[in-house]
């Protein structure tokens, strides 16, 4: 067989295949998983670069109760100091603007011109789709550290995994309930659906019911999940105040 391959030239294709040149550089590591090498915290930066939402945030800031002004200022006292921050680990892996884990984003919650709107600004945590893909809804345990006057580190985290856990439980595919759900649902024409035996539309229930006792005791609003189609988690905050632009700015916006 050897002699067949060295007169039809094989051997010589599978060597050249198989031997590497001296000047053939080393093919790259395979990379591990980094699941745990992803920041675990979103600190302000302090380069950050005002937006266009400044002037409206300017304004409504002077409107502000003192209480919640106290807040603000405490916030950003403490962001801008670097206090209570822990060294603002993967604040380089974000840049500043609607993207960022600490933007204030504008409450779509309530009417657009209302004083509400303008009073307060939503800090939006976004779904993990790394964790399980499109198969159920898992929120990124990403603390943004702009909540740290009003959520702590721990009682985020609890969040998450809390309300991760209880996600997982009603719209894992591969649960006992979801298979007898679906033959339930063939069976029966979908009627088993429609009338809401479902173990998904009863476990949407009970998340809505923890979100809804998470308020109450935190004295915080969580927004409905269904209202953003579980994309993200919405926590309704005072205005912080801390995209701002300078005087000048806001006179030249002005005029």
């Amino acid at each position: 067989m050897e002699t067949l391959n060295k007169l039809a030239g094989v051997s010589d294709v599978t060597s050249a295949t198989t031997s590497r040149p001296k000047d053939f550089p080393e093919p790259p590591p395979i990379p591990e998983d980094d699941t745990h090498n992803r920041p675990s915290r979103a600190s302000l930066p302090l380069n950050r670069q005002p937006s266009h939402k400044s002037f409206r945030s300017r304004r409504s800031n002077s409107n502000i109760a003192p209480s919640a002004r106290q807040s603000q200022d405490e916030a950003r006292h403490s962001h801008e100091t670097g206090s209570g921050v822990s060294g603002g680990e993967g604040s380089e892996d974000f840049e500043w603007g609607p993207q960022h884990p600490c933007y204030p984003h504008s409450n779509p919650h309530c009417a657009p011109d209302s004083e509400e709107s303008r009073r307060t600004r939503v800090i939006r945590v976004k779904r993990d789709w790394l964790a399980s893909g499109d198969l159920y809804p898992q929120y990124a345990n990403l603390y943004p550290e702009i909540l740290d006057p009003w959520v702590s580190d721990t009682d985020f985290r609890l969040l998450i995994v809390a309300l991760n856990k209880r996600l997982e439980a009603v719209f894992s595919p591969f649960t006992t309930r979801a298979w007898v759900d679906a033959v339930l649902g063939i069976v029966t024409g979908f009627l088993w659906d429609d009338a809401g035996f479902t173990g998904v539309k009863r476990g949407v229930k009970g998340i809505e019911a923890f979100v809804e006792e998470w308020n109450e005791g935190k004295r915080r609003e969580g927004s409905d999940l269904r209202k953003t189609g579980f994309v993200s988690l919405d926590i309704v905050v005072p205005d912080p105040g801390i995209d701002v632009a300078g005087e000048d700015e806001e006179d030249e916006a002005e005029h």
